[in-house]
């Protein structure tokens, strides 16, 4: 039996098949950080690994900080653990209960199908060409907190 995850943030509705999903979190705090791939402007932590917080397909205003979208889903991606913004009325929903249609004419390269359930429709997301779109195929995006500290000293001693 397949699920999905269905989310909601702005005006973007999305689904994550529930295979991908490795937790959903809430309350934890985000940070800025320089020099992040273009779409992503905040990191949080999970597990001493900086995991980059994306909106597809929407730019995301750094100063902009609405508390109803605290939760976070986190996904994994053939690069790393990947972390997508939502409110708090998340639901999973198993497959046979809604209806699948695919996307012969993608509205964008992430966009792998849409799932109508009760009338809405979820734009199913390609989480691995999300990714790849980030990192440009250049390996992995995640950071861990170590890592991130020696780039930050790094930039620091180099007058950055």
């Amino acid at each position: 039996m397949s699920a999905f995850g269905l989310f909601h943030t702005g005006d973007l509705d999305y689904a994550v098949p529930l295979t991908q999903i490795r937790k959903i979190v809430q309350g934890n705090m985000t940070f800025p950080l320089p020099l992040l791939p273009a779409g992503i402007n905040h990191v949080l932590i999970y597990e001493s690994t900086l995991v980059p917080i994306l909106l597809p397909g929407r730019s995301v205003d750094t100063r902009e900080h609405h508390p109803e979208t605290e939760c976070y889903v986190l996904v994994d991606s053939e690069y790393g653990l990947l972390a997508f913004v939502t409110q708090t009325n998340s639901r999973i929903v198993a497959e046979y209960k809604g209806s699948l249609a695919c996307t012969c004419e993608r509205e964008a390269p992430w966009q792998v199908g849409i799932f109508y359930y009760q009338n809405q429709a979820f734009k199913i997301l390609d989480v691995d060409e999300l990714a790849m779109g980030i990192t440009r195929g250049n390996g992995s995006i995640c950071l861990t907190l170590s890592g991130a500290r020696r780039l930050n000293e790094e930039e620091a001693a180099a007058g950055r």
